[in-house]
């Protein structure tokens, strides 16, 4: 009999332990931010809106951000009651990345004719990123977010614009197949001199001696930007990375000119930020557009002006470009040129992504947010048609502070619903692979909760367990019938 136990006993661990269905991963939440209605910057703005359709198109889906995006359109049916020709600025705030904006997947258009739009870089939304931990609610206070649109140039705290500075370019060559740690030391008083360097991946400084390395397996430029008074260099190549094993298995040659602070960062800009890309967004279109090299001057100015501060005057290029990888409100400002007595439809899309949650039940919960009440601007706001198309992935709507009505119940993939006027409150809803979330579901988001990535083997063992005394009950029950 114990021998009986111990091949079922082995039995059910091989299943238990081979079983796919205990193959999740641990809890995740990647944080999204909310969409928004545009909204109009001139106050008591006449402007009527008659008509709003609203559409979340997801059927068209893919990955975003480790969450699902898809495509969102809000067409609008616009009125000019008055007599007069009026030319009405308007605003359309989101949350995205300069990294991963692409041009192509914006369009605003009027009676079908696309319109010229400027963007507004605005702050970081507080997000650490953290896919273990559930961020508190960014804040969205689009009286904030207007008072950013500004065409005014950064003022610096650590130089100005049209400052010259002295830049160095050396280019490094290898002379054989091995590669060679190319290493730059300096002094400076930083109360006198400002240094950015691009293409070093090594530092080292105690506020007065500095040096500066990178790996060379092949032909490499680097660059060294002096502000104020110059500055000499030491150079050395090195075979280790503890820079200790010098080499003379390299050349080098320095070019020096003097160039504008402005023109040094919108060159970087160009030439390492965003061009590299035929989709990203600085195509000629957009970076051609004065305002937009104004927007990004301000940020690099800024970044790079709160570096000098932060490191006693010196700047890695790292301080400017994970700039680009950060979360932050981008608005989109347009003009609509209304006839008197006039009617123009009004159409804005763009992409999004919503709030991935793993940690509340068995699939991904996916949330989005659609922030309505800057429409409230406007002199008044009728009919909301609200059209959301879910993914194949997550087809079904379990949570929504609006009422919705399943269009194709054969379909499971289209919910709408119609509103006479604006809701009270701003729109969420949230979408699963399940009609409904039950027990079983919230179950295993608890265990995946409280375990992590192993709430797989924790299942396994409490599944083990279960099996084990069912085992014995069946034994005794045995034993007392024979």
């Amino acid at each position: 009999m114990k021998k009986l136990t111990f091949v079922i006993l082995l039995t059910a661990m091989m299943v238990v332990f081979s079983t796919p269905v205990f193959g999740n991963s641990g809890p995740v939440f990647w944080q999204g931010y909310p969409s928004s209605d545009v909204m109009s910057i001139e106050e008591n703005s006449p402007i009527i809106v008659g008509n709003e359709n609203l559409v979340f198109d997801f059927s068209d889906t893919n990955g975003f951000s480790y969450s699902l995006s898809g495509k969102v359109t809000a067409a609008y049916e616009m009125l000019n009651p008055t007599q007069e020709t009026r030319s009405v600025q308007m605003a359309f705030p989101f949350v995205g990345k300069l990294d991963n904006l692409l041009a192509k997947e914006i369009a605003i258009t009027a009676d079908g004719r696309e319109l010229p739009y400027d963007i507004y870089i605005g702050d970081v939304v507080n997000s650490h990123g953290s896919p273990f931990q559930k961020e508190g609610e960014a804040s969205f206070d689009f009286a904030s977010i207007i008072d950013t649109i500004t065409d005014d140039t950064y003022k610096a705290e650590n130089f100005s614009e049209n400052e010259k500075g002295q830049q160095y370019i050396i280019e490094v060559k290898p002379t054989t197949a091995q590669r060679i740690n190319f290493a730059v030391n300096f002094s400076f008083d930083p109360e006198k001199t400002k240094v950015l360097t691009t293409g070093f991946n090594r530092y080292e400084g105690d506020g007065v001696n500095t040096r500066v390395a990178a790996w060379c397996n092949e032909p490499r430029t680097l660059e060294i930007f002096v502000l104020g008074e110059d500055i000499d260099f030491e150079i050395n190549g090195f075979t280790d990375g503890a820079l200790e094993e010098k080499t003379d298995l390299f050349n080098y040659e320095i070019l020096d000119q003097k160039v504008e602070l402005k023109r040094y960062l919108l060159d970087y800009i160009d030439k390492n930020s965003y061009t590299q890309n035929g989709n990203s967004i600085l195509n000629k279109q957009i970076y051609d557009n004065q305002i937009y090299k104004k927007q990004l001057y301000n940020l690099y100015a800024k970044s790079l002006d709160q570096a000098f501060t932060r490191n006693r005057s010196y700047s890695a290029e790292f301080d400017l470009t994970e700039k680009e990888n950060y979360e932050r409100i981008l608005t989109l400002v347009y003009t609509v040129e209304f006839p008197p007595n006039s009617t123009k439809e009004v159409s804005v899309s763009y992409k999004t992504a919503g709030t991935m949650d793993n940690t509340q039940t068995a699939e991904p919960l996916y949330t989005f947010d659609y922030i309505l009440n800057p429409a409230k601007n406007w002199s008044d706001f009728q009919n909301l048609n609200i059209r959301i198309i879910t993914p194949q992935q997550a087809p079904y709507i379990v949570a929504s502070n609006i009422e919705l009505a399943r269009e194709d119940k054969e379909a499971n993939n289209v919910y709408t619903s119609s509103l006479p006027t604006l809701p009270d409150e701003d729109f969420s809803f949230t979408i699963y692979s399940a009609e409904e979330i039950t027990l079983l579901d919230k179950m295993q988001g608890n265990l995946n909760n409280s375990f992590g990535y192993f709430a797989p083997l924790v299942i396994g063992v409490i599944v083990l367990i279960i099996i084990v005394l069912i085992i014995k009950m069946s034994i005794r029950i045995f034993q007392h019938h024979r």
